[in-house]
């Protein structure tokens, strides 16, 4: 009974201190509590390193070679431009030209920022550069995103037939589980693509309930506008498409990994770059900068209790990894939004 009533008791301060938070406030909370967990898991992953063997590992490295994830990193943002424009084509058309400066721009905040913001950001980018609505345009990328999810699904879904008889039940349960959600969760997107306006209609109906009948108005209205980005959804070829490209996406970052084992002289298997994709996945569910310090203890701490190679090694590769997937994309993005800057001054001026 105590417990309840101190569940309770927190729930409802929660909620009042986020009602008297203002938007930039809750903004910098986030960012703040984004760094601290950073911070904390930079610790627990280091905490017990040898730094004499660590730094010998990577003075040895083949810089040169880690230099090779670059054209596959690339070539994996080449065809999430591709799977972009095939998703927005039910919106608009749209050239490659045009997304890609706001996908890049989105993605280097992602980079950067906490809780996705550079998601919201890409989207804003792209319907200020045409006349798409908002929330069309945001379905396009919460597609992607899930296109993601499930294609990381299936990655995990090939370690676990690698690695079968080393994981507990606990963890294939939860694996299989998190597999579960994504597929419903399309599956919901999907009749809303399809029944947009029945399955509106039901997810506002606990609203108008509620006697929130304004509310309720404006919610479907942005569900109509939400589902039209969700029509690819109902075509059979377009979501082959999208499963293609989403699998170019995956497959070319798993061939970023591969030079990262050869430049620290680590002994691979050839399920080892999708694991370290897996494992860095649940690392970045955590909203830090980056996926700073989650990513690391991912990689420097579980990786090598799964594997078995050499703790420094792994520590040394999640350094390496964290550097070479990150970094470029920050660059990438930070010139792109140059070019956006330039073009709003631009449409000012005129």
């Amino acid at each position: 009974m105590l417990r309840n009533r101190c569940l309770l008791f927190f729930m409802l301060s929660a909620t009042a201190w986020r009602l008297f938070l203002n938007k930039k406030t809750e903004q910098i909370l986030k960012l703040l509590a984004g760094l601290a967990v950073a911070i904390l898991t930079i610790w627990l992953t280091f905490r017990k390193t040898n730094w004499t063997e660590l730094g010998s590992i990577i003075a040895s490295a083949g810089w040169v070679g880690a230099a090779a994830v670059i054209p596959m990193l690339a070539a994996s943002y080449i065809f999430r431009i591709y799977r972009w424009v095939a998703l927005l084509k039910q919106v608009g058309t749209v050239s490659k030209k045009v997304a890609t400066s706001p996908l890049l721009t989105g993605f280097m905040l992602n980079s950067v920022l906490p809780g996705r913001l550079g998601e919201f950001a890409r989207s804003g980018l792209l319907a200020g550069k045409t006349s798409m609505p908002f929330s069309s345009v945001l379905a396009t990328v919460v597609v992607a995103r899930l296109f993601d999810g499930l294609t990381l699904t299936c990655l995990t879904l090939v370690v676990m037939g690698a690695m079968w008889e080393a994981l507990s039940t606990v963890v294939r349960s939860g694996l299989i589980a998190a597999g579960a959600g994504y597929i419903l969760i399309l599956f919901v997107l999907a009749a809303l693509g399809k029944w947009h306006e029945k399955t509106s209609v039901v997810l506002v109906r606990p609203l108008r309930k509620a006697g929130a009948a304004g509310l309720s108005e404006k919610l479907e209205k942005a569900l109509f506008d939400f589902a039209r980005g969700l029509a690819v959804l109902r075509n059979p070829a377009e979501v082959f498409r999208v499963v293609a490209f989403s699998a170019c996406v995956w497959l070319s970052l798993c061939l970023s990994v591969i030079p990262v084992f050869i430049a620290l002289n680590i002994e691979w298997s050839w399920y080892y770059p999708a694991l370290v994709l897996v494992l860095a996945g649940f690392g970045m569910l955590i909203p830090t900068p980056a996926g700073t310090g989650t990513v690391h203890y991912a990689l420097g701490v579980i990786f090598p209790a799964v594997t078995g190679i050499p703790e420094a090694q792994a520590k040394a590769m999640a350094i390496f990894f964290h550097a070479t997937q990150f970094f470029p994309i920050i660059i990438a993005g930070l010139i792109s939004s140059k070019g956006n800057m330039k073009g709003l001054s631009r449409s000012e001026e005129s």
